[in-house]
């Protein structure tokens, strides 16, 4: 089946449409609380110096370094965290949809729940590659990026395959997601780039408001609201790749297939 970019977004639409009351009290929960307690209670990571030349003996760079790597020992553990809740929350979105029909929500996150170390081996296993490919994506970061969403294109369908073609192992829902991805991964991938361009220019003043805020002037009342824009932006993509996730299963025969 070939599918058209239209369709997912008029799926994902009225998916939206039908259920945003359970969408956005999953998503508060566990998308749009915790991305907002990192914004307001994680100290920014350390700005970078301006130096003279690239020189890593440089003492300014040296001590850049060593206030990086007393942020992630002090901090680092809370992004760990945040993201574990954050990728469970959107994997609970689909669940929601692909799970089990009529379920409550509470055995919908059950389920998602359990079946989450099966999404994370997948994602483990596939980063394998990423990481043999990583000297060479230093040298080239302008293949970051469509590297990076070719990928996730066509692991879309892992999350989706691991809820609803149960029982099914991580390797064999990365099989699963290649093959009803096949000859559709431009497409999904410009999908799901068009949700984090539009979360990015959404954030993006909002952020850079909250930066100016806390370096030159702190008003806490102020940062709540600045940065609530920024974790409900940041909500509301998970919610649309969620979405987009079940409408592109949908479509491309995952569920007669499952």
């Amino acid at each position: 089946m070939r599918l058209r970019a239209s369709t997912i977004y008029a799926d994902a639409w009225a998916s939206w449409r039908r259920d945003w009351n359970l969408l956005t009290a999953v998503a508060g929960v566990f998308l749009f609380l915790p991305q907002l307690a990192l914004l307001l209670l994680v100290p920014a990571w350390p700005d970078a110096p301006e130096l003279a030349s690239a020189n890593p003996d440089d003492p300014l760079f040296r001590a850049w370094v060593d206030a990086v790597g007393g942020w992630v020992a002090a901090y680092g553990i809370w992004y760990v965290v945040v993201l574990a809740i954050t990728v469970f929350g959107q994997f609970a979105l689909v669940a929601a949809y692909l799970a089990t029909p009529r379920a409550t929500l509470g055995k919908t996150l059950a389920t998602a729940l359990r079946l989450l170390p099966r999404l994370l081996l997948a994602w483990a296993i596939f980063s394998l590659p990423l990481a043999l490919l990583s000297p060479l994506l230093l040298r080239l970061p302008f293949l970051v990026l469509p590297i990076v969403a070719l990928i996730g294109a066509r692991m879309s369908l892992v999350g989706p395959a691991i809820l609803a073609a149960r029982p099914i192992g991580a390797v064999a829902a990365i099989g699963r997601s290649f093959t009803l991805t096949r000859g559709q991964t431009l497409l999904l991938a410009s999908v799901m780039l068009s949700i984090l361009l539009a979360q990015f220019l959404v954030a993006l003043p909002f952020l850079a408001l909250d930066q100016w805020m806390t370096k030159y002037a702190p008003n806490p009342v102020a940062r709540v609201m600045v940065d609530t824009v920024t974790a409900g932006a940041s909500a509301l993509a998970a919610i649309a790749t969620a979405l987009v996730q079940v409408a592109a299963w949908r479509r491309l025969g995952g569920a007669s297939s499952s």
